[in-house]
């Protein structure tokens, strides 16, 4: 699966508001794994407090170029 499939994936799993936060652009393809745990962590649960959505959110913005 490709990053923008997952990312969007995890955008909408998450109601993330500020759609431009997981701008597929904004992520460099050496993090396409990472993205991957994420998509597959967020996509396997059927809920996510608001504090591991705030958890998962920051983590990926690290990951941004």
């Amino acid at each position: 699966m490709d990053k923008e499939t997952m990312l969007k994936e995890i955008e909408s799993r998450l109601k993330v508001v500020n759609k431009g936060m997981l701008n597929p652009d904004d992520f460099s393809d050496a993090h396409q794994e990472e993205i991957a745990e994420y998509h597959k962590m967020v996509t396997s649960r059927n809920e996510i407090s608001p504090m591991e959505q705030t958890a998962i959110l920051e983590e990926l913005s690290k990951l941004r170029k």
